[in-house]
């Protein structure tokens, strides 16, 4: 039967605290209600609020339980552009189990409703069916699509509703957000190599409806002939470049052609462009044809060990500064209010400041590399989104971290590498309260995912990294941040979750509880481990 849910209940087991709900800096607050006796059914929730609230004023009503049938939603595809065919795909898992592990029964009816970028609202039902990028009808897996018209912000909301394995109702929503581009571009076939100096060339891939001077990730993959005559990949090349009058100019070390002893003639394969803010593929090409410059691989002095100027280039002249000696800067995350590490727990340091902005990825390397420019060198603490930022610094830009020494390049605790579901919700409430940092698309877990497809082995290998989470004990209610718990897949600090903070190819130095992400929650700040904060202070680069 139908139930009233009041703040005085106390036949239910009622309790009601305040916490704060959002990501890092952006944050607003709340009430938290919790019913400790109360029965299956459906419940009626009805919120009041003072009298000098304003009629038709929006709010944010979040319901959870601890039932373990949760939903797991994502874009059925990356390809946001006006014009494409854009969707979104979902369905119930145990979290018990896999989240690769669909209930192949249990969804009766799903709904995703999208914002459109002017503020139009469309409700679009999701089918199982096998038509509507869902894969195999009758698998549990729910899809829609639709076609974008424009270019901007877009949020949705995914809404199920079923039953249980064992009969019992279920409704569970899931909130996205995600950027759409006005961009129509299209590579060529056949790309073009001229010679830079006795190692590199220049390859310049042929591209139409990108402004010249515009900002692009380009990449691709170098394929000869092996001894056999047999084709054969030489290597990977690519990176943040310019768009040139001529097309797009990729470097490439040709003695990755003697390290695999790959000759003539050339092509370039699986090519494909993302915007530099987004991440979003803007272009792709399977194959191109290389015209390049005569090269006798057998001549060429023999390789057997693969260096960093063939991963990353020649590095630059370093610059003449006025400070003496390099730091460990202290780099804080998305939204910051303040430098979350304690001064006190290092030395030689150099704190990061720019507070109270969203950023970017890209947009925060670039400041990062700005402030470091004063110093000859220097490595990196980082917390939250700073982690990702000073690996998409040294992925892609040269910067004081290429001159540094030391045991640790980049160290960071509690970065959502792996984005976080915060970021989903965070956009909404944005858009409700019209207050906050603002969308970001790069903490999203689909904007993270693609983010991660351009950072490649050599970069990731430099980053040490720690995760952590509530202390859990068997008599209490566990949680970092009582707001956000609901959201996130236990472990998690109150932001991020475990397995979302992880970062294949990079040295994980493990999982601690009782640090949660930042001040506030119920356990410590993670930045304020004394114990760790001296091992990241006697291990860093500077």
């Amino acid at each position: 039967g139908e139930k009233g849910i009041h703040a005085t209940g106390p036949a239910l087991g009622m309790s009601v605290q305040r916490a704060d709900i959002g990501l890092d800096g952006a944050t607003f607050p709340a009430e938290v209600y919790r019913v400790s006796q109360g029965q299956p059914g459906v419940w009626r929730f009805q919120v009041s609020a003072p009298a000098d609230v304003k009629a038709g004023m929006d709010g944010y009503l979040l319901v959870s339980s601890d039932s373990p049938y949760r939903l797991y939603a994502h874009l059925a595809n990356y390809d946001l552009r006006v014009g494409e065919r854009i969707g979104l795909v979902a369905y119930l898992y145990d979290q018990r189990e896999s989240r690769e592990k669909p209930l192949a029964q249990g969804i009766q009816s799903a709904v995703a409703k999208v914002q459109f970028p002017d503020g139009r609202e469309r409700s679009l039902l999701m089918f199982d069916d096998g038509r509507h990028a869902d894969g195999a009808a009758g698998d549990g897996v729910f899809g829609m699509l639709f076609t974008a018209r424009q270019a901007g912000e877009y949020t949705a909301q995914v809404r199920v509703r079923g039953v249980t394995p064992k009969g019992e109702t279920l409704l569970r929503t899931s909130e996205h957000f995600f950027p759409v581009l006005d961009v129509q571009a299209r590579l060529g076939k056949g790309a073009v190599a001229t010679t830079l100096d006795s190692n590199r060339w220049q390859v310049t891939l042929p591209v139409e409806g990108l402004t010249p001077g515009s900002r692009v990730m380009a990449f691709a993959e170098m394929w000869g002939l092996d001894s056999s005559g047999k084709p054969a990949p030489a290597g990977w090349f690519g990176g943040l470049t310019q768009v040139g009058k001529d097309g797009i100019p990729l470097g490439f070390d040709v003695r990755w052609l003697a390290y695999s002893g790959v000759h003539a003639p050339f092509e370039v394969r699986n090519v494909r462009l993302q915007d530099a803010d987004t991440a979003i593929p803007l272009a792709a090409q399977t194959r191109m044809e290389l015209k390049a410059p005569a090269v006798d691989v057998k001549r060429m002095p023999a390789v057997s060990t693969i260096t960093d100027e063939m991963r990353m280039g020649p590095r630059p002249q370093r610059m003449q500064t006025q400070a003496a000696g390099g730091k460990l800067m202290l780099v804080h995350g998305y939204c910051a209010g303040s430098n979350p590490w304690p001064t006190s727990d290092f030395s030689s340091y150099a704190v990061f400041q720019d507070y109270h902005q969203n950023r970017t990825h890209d947009q925060f390397a670039q400041l990062i590399r700005n402030y470091g420019a004063q110093f000859p060198s220097f490595g990196i603490v980082a917390h939250s989104q700073g982690g990702a930022a000073a690996l998409h610094l040294y992925t892609y830009y040269w910067s004081g971290l290429d001159y540094s020494s030391g045991s640790r390049l980049i160290q960071s605790v509690g970065t959502p590498y792996q984005g976080t579901a915060l970021a989903g919700n965070l956009a909404l409430l944005g858009q409700i309260f019209g207050v906050g940092c603002g969308s970001n698309w790069d903490l999203t877990y689909d904007g993270a995912a693609l983010w991660l497809s351009g950072i490649p082995s050599w970069a990731r290998s430099r980053v040490h990294y720690w995760t952590t989470s509530d202390k859990d004990v068997w008599w209490r209610w566990d949680y970092c941040n009582m707001a956000t718990d609901p959201i996130l897949d236990d472990p998690e600090d109150g932001v991020v979750e475990k397995w979302a903070a992880q970062l294949s190819g990079a040295t994980n130095h493990g999982h601690k509880t009782g640090w949660c992400h930042t001040s506030g929650m119920r356990d410590p700040a993670q930045t304020s481990d004394h114990s760790r904060n001296a091992e990241m202070n006697a291990y860093g680069n500077r």
